[in-house]
């Protein structure tokens, strides 16, 4: 396993209107995790190839938000990331990052990763698994909670799932769904990858537009699972595929669609209202 433990001070990047930002927290765990891999690899920077010598990198399969309190992080406070990342497949890497402050579990982020590479020049969807040789491994972590998050996570992309998270598949609201034109200034990295963060700032962005007039929510759990990637110049489509609404308390799933109408991600939130918080605020 690899350990890793930073202290930052929040200012104006790692900050959002209510306390500590998930995108840039999930940027931040999504770094982290990447020089955890390569620690692990006996190198000084992440530079993978595999077998056959194609460039690998290591996408996101599955990740998992749990919030006590983002806002209890505000301006000018310290607080530390802890990061354990351990090999769990002969491609595959899980990682664990717990944000901690003032001695309170704020945050705690979650990971599963798997090489790929690109079998057509930044052709995005011709991506592929990556093969690397079947070393033995060593994870000493609660393996029946990934069996168990990695299980489910072939449900949702095969549909075979009916509740989650308090979220029941048949809907029978409406179907809102919105599409975006990805910016390659903002939303795709350096690998030339849609972001795996840039999901979950949609999805926000989604909810505001459908949601806005209740009020102002706050994230409790978020469950993203993806599937493939998009180039640059294509469209993003994100339909509202179930939500639940009470008076303190917002539950949604969401599917994330290419311009070819081929799903490349489910996305489950579960949000309370904020305090002192409404929708005229």
């Amino acid at each position: 396993m690899s350990l890793q433990e930073e202290v930052y001070i929040a200012g104006m990047p790692q900050l959002s209107y209510q306390g500590l930002s998930e995108n840039w927290l999930l940027k931040e765990c999504g770094h982290r995790h990447w020089l955890g891999l390569a620690d692990l690899n006996n190198q000084d920077l992440p530079d993978f190839y595999d077998q056959s010598g194609n460039k690998a990198y290591a996408a996101f399969t599955a990740v998992k938000i749990s919030s006590k309190s983002l806002a209890n992080i505000q301006e000018n406070q310290s607080f530390a990331i802890h990061s354990d990342v351990a090999r769990v497949g002969p491609a595959r890497y899980y990682g664990q990052h717990t944000i901690t402050s003032r001695s309170f579990n704020c945050v705690q982020v979650k990971m599963l990763s798997t090489f790929v590479f690109r079998r057509e020049h930044r052709n995005n969807q011709s991506v592929t698994k990556a093969s690397f040789s079947s070393e033995p491994m060593e994870f000493n972590g609660d393996r029946e909670f990934l069996d168990e998050w990695t299980a489910f996570a072939k449900y949702a992309r095969r549909g075979n799932w009916v509740e989650h998270l308090g979220i029941n598949r048949f809907y029978l609201g409406s179907k809102l769904s919105l599409t975006y034109n990805p910016c390659p200034n903002s939303d795709f990295n350096g690998a030339n990858f849609l972001y795996f963060a840039s999901f979950q700032n949609y999805i926000d962005k989604a909810e505001w537009e459908w949601f806005r007039k209740e009020s102002i929510w706050t994230l409790d759990t978020r469950e993203l699972y993806y599937y493939g990637n998009i180039n640059l110049g294509d469209t993003l489509t994100i339909t509202l595929g179930s939500a639940v609404t009470t008076e303190d308390e917002l539950r949604h799933w969401c599917e994330v669609y290419n311009n070819q109408n081929i799903k490349i991600a489910d996305v489950f939130t579960v949000k309370r209202m904020a305090k002192n918080e409404s929708s005229n605020t």
